[in-house]
């Protein structure tokens, strides 16, 4: 009787147990035939991204067409300033889809691939400040944005990336 009680009382913690693994399980992976609400939210943050990534890189190409029809122009050029205004205003559009972005990463970071997590919140700050510095509502430096100057690194932004990069390629996320 007594090693009855024993095991019956051994076997209490251990049906405890199993319970909340299954509670868990249910609430990170879903049901049986279901993709978990994580799975969901990194599916919808993907597709955010392609969506953005196709207006941002259609975009970029306007941009580096300016770019380099902007090379073409003589120093002296009095078109170069509004040239600048227009890259300017080009490359402006293209950093507001990556912000989007990368402030959609930010708020599911739990979509984000572990060794890029701390990367996410750089880039939104560093985004947000060159939008800013580029329409003239922050200095860099404490110097502002000047177009009538008629100069533009040619370098800035001169290949385009995906930030699918950045997120975890998991089972859930790729059978919705």
């Amino acid at each position: 009787m007594k090693i009855r009680r024993i095991v019956l009382w051994a076997l209490v913690p251990i049906a405890s147990l199993l319970s909340i693994a299954a509670l868990w399980g249910t609430f990170h992976y879903g049901p049986f035939g279901k993709p978990s609400q994580s799975a969901i939210r990194c599916a919808e943050v993907r597709e955010l991204i392609l969506d953005e990534e196709v207006a941002g890189k259609a975009q970029w190409n306007v941009y580096r067409q300016q770019v380099e029809e902007f090379k073409t122009l003589p120093a002296n050029s009095p078109n170069r300033g509004m040239a600048v205004s227009e890259i300017s205003l080009s490359v402006i559009d293209v950093l507001g889809h990556d912000l989007t972005i990368y402030q959609a990463l930010e708020e599911n970071i739990g979509c984000v691939k572990m060794d890029r997590r701390e990367d996410v919140s750089g880039l939104v700050t560093e985004t947000a400040s060159t939008i800013n510095y580029l329409n003239g509502s922050e200095p860099i430096n404490g110097i502002f944005f000047n177009p009538g100057l008629g100069s533009w690194n040619f370098d800035f932004y001169s290949q385009y990336a995906s930030a699918i990069e950045f997120l975890k390629v998991t089972a859930d996320a790729s059978s919705i």
